[in-house]
């Protein structure tokens, strides 16, 4: 039972960990999401950075803006899943949990860094890629939509669906098509 208990913690799934987040956690949720976003366009590029900053931004740019879509329609949705009896929290506390949620991203950011950029290893990007794409970041999304509307499991996870496969749609395919050839 402790294994369980602590993989939850690790793994950001522990309920404790998210009703901490408050209004001033949005710096945290926007250095988790932001970072992800810039160690992912540097390990893409790495010291291209110097000749090449544009597609350095724009990689960045494109992860940034898709944690941000993913923030509003989530809180859209909660907030229309509770049109009847609103007990929603702020916008800023939305943002900054699913800032927050993108902490499986910037993990998978790191492995790829490190595997592919230092040791030029391919197989640890892709088995964490399945990971976080399959199983981690939507539970991490689950557990922020969760925070952000206050309700059930069930609902946050019917709220994370459909804005969680759009942003695959998406990102992910941007970002799979950027740095999939480092996986």
């Amino acid at each position: 039972m402790a294994v369980l208990t602590a993989s939850l913690r690790v793994l950001r799934l522990h309920e404790r960990q998210w009703a901490r987040i408050d209004p001033m956690s949005l710096w945290a949720g926007a250095g988790v999401a932001v970072g992800a976003a810039l160690l992912l366009a540097l390990a893409r590029l790495g010291g291209l950075v110097a000749t090449e900053p544009r597609s350095f931004f724009r990689l960045a740019l494109v992860a940034v803006w898709g944690w941000l879509g993913l923030a509003v329609a989530i809180w859209l949705l909660s907030r229309i899943s509770e049109a009847r009896q609103p007990r929603g929290r702020p916008f800023q506390i939305t943002v900054a949990a699913v800032g927050l949620a993108h902490v499986p991203l910037l993990v998978l950011a790191i492995v790829v860094f490190v595997a592919a950029n230092m040791f030029q290893l391919l197989g640890p990007g892709l088995v964490t890629a399945w990971f976080v794409f399959a199983f981690w970041l939507p539970a991490n999304l689950t557990m922020a939509a969760r925070r952000a509307a206050s309700g059930s499991t069930l609902r946050a996870i019917a709220t994370v669906a459909v804005p969680y496969a759009l942003w695959l749609l998406v990102v992910g395919r941007h970002l799979l098509d950027r740095i999939g050839h480092l996986l």
